[in-house]
């Protein structure tokens, strides 16, 4: 049962990654909106998170490369806080 909770909260976790990183490609203005002042290129760096969360989804995916993925996910996280 443990495992299959596990499982599920991955996918979730998966698709929520990566609908966020579509949406920063797709949809990048009120991303923008929020990124702080003191950001160089702003439009660049949206782009570049989105696609860290669509490779990090995906990790999570992947097996060999999971605990990485959650780790970087992480990291990731505590770089775009001062945004969120």
């Amino acid at each position: 049962m443990r495992n299959r909770v596990r499982c599920a909260l991955r996918w979730l976790l998966a698709v929520a990654y990566g609908y966020a990183g579509w949406a920063h490609l797709a949809r990048p203005a009120p991303f923008l909106a929020i990124t702080p002042p003191w950001v160089p290129q702003p439009a660049l760096v949206v782009a570049g998170t989105g696609v860290a969360e669509i490779f990090g989804a995906i990790g999570l995916m992947i097996p060999a490369t999971r605990k990485a993925a959650g780790w970087g996910l992480a990291l990731y996280a505590l770089c775009v806080w001062p945004a969120n």
